[in-house]
């Protein structure tokens, strides 16, 4: 692996750490895996592509509105679709979830079409040399953004007072209650907060990569591959599970094609469960 592959490769990385952090807290925590999760990531995408037209707003400053938009609609999807059935088993919220998915889907297409879309910033072809590499710029500014992001997210669950709150209701549920934590609060910040992050990926994804409703399926696969090889609910899990992914699949696409990404992310799934059946970081806490 030479030292360019390592690190568009990292680059790619950071931007999958995102995507699946918000689907492994989740599933993790909440115990819903969210099958419209790709479709929010996309629409932040398109939350971002209309803030630029209209607006000429960044990707990089819209990322504030598509993450309030989606932590809205997130807590909104949580408290009238999702509360009532949670404790129901993981069918009913792969069903209902599901059909969240479709709805979203239907209104992207009606609304911009299933034509592919980007965001063309005027600095987008804009790079540096870096230990000898060529690094592209906006790639590099989503990479530290993504950095922030997944800190003040581990931040936010290890040192305030509902992050704790979501980390007791996570380890013991009947032992949260028993002290006073509203399980279903903590669970709606949670799913709030994951479909928050979802969009914000989308907003970061726009800036880099050309989007359209199809590519939530892609996406949905990838964030899946991510939450499963970090291990569930765990952030740094999440963060290096991305950065796995996108390691491999750079490598693997210079090396036997781009045709094999998929393949290649879902056998170092299925590796890394062989080895770690709970993924590479998989324990119920943040430390």
């Amino acid at each position: 692996m030479n030292m360019q592959m390592l690190v568009n490769g990292v680059l790619l990385g950071g931007l999958y750490a995102l995507m699946g952090l918000g689907f492994s807290l989740q599933w993790g925590i909440s115990g819903i895996v969210n099958l419209s999760y790709g479709a929010m990531v996309i629409l932040g995408c398109y939350i971002s592509l209309e803030c630029y037209s209209l607006l000429h707003l960044s990707p990089f400053i819209s990322i504030i509105i598509s993450g309030a938009i989606l932590y809205a609609l997130g807590a909104l999807i949580y408290r009238t679709v999702l509360q009532r059935i949670v404790r129901g088993g993981i069918v009913f919220t792969l069903i209902l979830t599901y059909a969240v998915r479709l709805i979203i889907e239907n209104g992207l297409l009606r609304v911009w079409s299933a034509d592919y879309r980007t965001i063309s910033l005027s600095y987008a072809g804009d790079n540096f040399q870096f230990a000898g590499t060529v690094v592209p710029l906006v790639k590099s500014l989503v990479f530290v953004v993504v950095t922030l992001l997944v800190y003040v997210t581990y931040c936010f669950m290890l040192k305030t007072k509902t992050g704790k709150g979501i980390q007791a209701v996570a380890l013991d549920r009947e032992g949260a209650e028993a002290v006073g934590i509203s399980v279903e609060k903590m669970y709606l910040i949670n799913f709030a907060l994951g479909t928050a992050l979802a969009g914000i990926a989308g907003s970061l994804w726009a800036s880099v990569y050309a989007f359209s409703p199809d590519s939530m399926n892609m996406i949905a696969g990838k964030v899946f591959v991510i939450a499963i090889i970090g291990g569930l609910g765990n952030i740094w899990g999440a963060a290096a599970g991305g950065l796995l992914l996108g390691l491999a699949e750079t490598v693997g696409a210079t090396l036997i094609g781009s045709q094999w990404q998929e393949v290649i992310g879902m056998a170092i799934m299925v590796i890394v469960l062989v080895w770690r059946p709970y993924g590479l970081m998989g324990k119920k806490f943040f430390g």
